[in-house]
């Protein structure tokens, strides 16, 4: 269906700091969003941002090379600017990232109340705070570096949560991947991995989704009482 390549791409896209590696990763990601349209063609809004961060990770991807290139003994001209083009850029990219996960965990959230697993839709909203969170402190971050204000631990706490919500998010992904599947593969029977921790975190999901969905029906029943006594 598309969850598990869209983890391993979101994995490499937003958790791994090598522009090389971030590019393939949104070329998988790219992929798994296709996949997904499938199922939900809305996800075609989230589509579009990835063109313009892959635009933004190529030219991160040349400032990576450009750094690498004299350890090769490859002499490049002295560029004075090429630090301030790399922050506006990195600033750029990250407006771009957060309007892509405006756009996708938008449709995450829709998608996941529609097949009632409020759970996960639940947390699709928690990462996109994270996200625009973590986004502010980033760009004031690197605005403070530009005009000479730079905080290091601003700029530390804001690379920080970067981590905080891609791991967050990409737990998130799991939970699609195992429990949004295909129509027609609702009944089948989940095989257990070869890794103990992912069976146990599987058990801990199961457990927290049943309790969610338990609220939830709760919630509703009260909500139609409380309309019938009215």
């Amino acid at each position: 269906m598309g969850w598990g390549i869209l983890f391993i791409g979101y994995f490499l896209a937003f958790f791994v700091p090598v522009p090389p590696l971030a590019l393939a990763g949104l070329a998988l990601v790219a992929f798994a969003i296709w996949k997904l349209m499938d199922y939900r063609a809305e996800f075609r809004a989230a589509m579009y941002w990835l063109i313009p961060i892959a635009a933004c990770s190529l030219a991160e991807s040349l400032v990576f090379a450009s750094k690498i290139l004299p350890y090769l003994g490859i002499a490049l001209p002295e560029m004075p600017w090429l630090s301030i083009a790399t922050a506006i850029v990195s600033m750029v990219k990250c407006a771009f990232v957060l309007c892509f996960h405006a756009a996708f965990m938008r449709q995450v959230r829709a998608f996941a109340f529609e097949l009632e697993l409020s759970a996960i839709a639940k947390r699709a909203d928690w990462g996109l705070w994270l996200v625009g969170v973590q986004s502010s402190c980033y760009i004031v971050a690197m605005l403070l570096e530009l005009v000479g204000w730079g905080l290091d631990l601003f700029s530390a706490l804001a690379y920080l949560l970067q981590f905080v919500w891609a791991i967050f998010n990409l737990i998130n992904l799991f939970t699609c991947y195992m429990y949004i599947c295909p129509e027609g593969d609702e009944a089948m029977e989940r095989k257990p991995s070869r890794f103990a921790f992912v069976n146990e975190f599987r058990e801990k999901m199961d457990e927290r989704d049943r309790m969610a969905r338990e609220r939830e029906a709760e919630r509703i029943k009260q909500k139609k009482n409380h309309k019938k006594h009215k």
